[in-house]
């Protein structure tokens, strides 16, 4: 099935909604968390460091390729409560490691997982 321009831009603005969205939900969640974090007293403990955000990042990219198949990078940014600016840097140490690979499709990126990802996931 092709296509057609306005079936690509109606595509377009829903992925653009979608992770506007994804933006919103994130800010609620991390609101509900500073609210717990303050009621339980941690307000300085609980922070993902930055390594702690990569590793959950390449947990959920790999759990999410090996349920859904390939997937276009603003659905995976969503699937894993991300930004595609987020997840681009994720993504492309990944694919250096052979754990993913992204193709470009009609100006998309389409992500899926290569036989070493999938074994990634099957021996972790």
């Amino acid at each position: 099935m092709s296509v057609t321009a306005t079936n690509e831009s109606e595509l377009k603005e829903l992925v653009n909604r979608l992770l506007a969205e994804v933006n919103e939900l994130k800010e609620l969640v991390a609101e509900q968390e500073k609210r717990r974090q303050r009621a339980a007293g941690e307000e300085t403990r609980g922070q993902e460091t930055a390594d702690q955000k990569m590793t959950r990042l390449r947990k959920a990219i790999l759990e999410n390729l090996h349920r859904r198949g390939p997937t276009l990078l603003p659905e995976l940014a969503a699937a894993t409560l991300s930004l595609p600016d987020e997840i681009r840097p994720v993504l492309q140490a990944m694919e250096e490691e052979g754990l993913v690979e992204i193709q470009t499709t009609r100006g998309w990126a389409v992500v899926s997982l290569t036989t070493r990802g999938r074994d990634a996931i099957r021996n972790p």
